[in-house]
């Protein structure tokens, strides 16, 4: 199964991100941390995979990749 993954070198962490409001699995969660300080993360059991925040992200920040398992 894939989910998505955001590339940090990459993500601008706009709390405006139109890749999270994309997400109708309400995957992404976007937390403030104060002035200028934005962190977005996917959770991984709420993602299915579908690669639609992929074409929203308009810095190219996100991409699927194989789930690692649970060892």
């Amino acid at each position: 199964m894939r989910v998505a993954r955001i590339n940090e070198n990459i993500c601008d962490r706009s709390p405006f991100c139109p890749a999270a409001m994309s997400c109708r699995f309400k995957a992404f969660k976007v937390t403030f941390g104060g002035a200028f300080r934005i962190n977005i993360s996917i959770d991984e059991e709420k993602c299915t995979g579908c690669g639609v925040c992929t074409r929203y992200c308009p810095h190219g920040a996100i991409e699927l990749v194989e789930k690692e398992k649970a060892s």
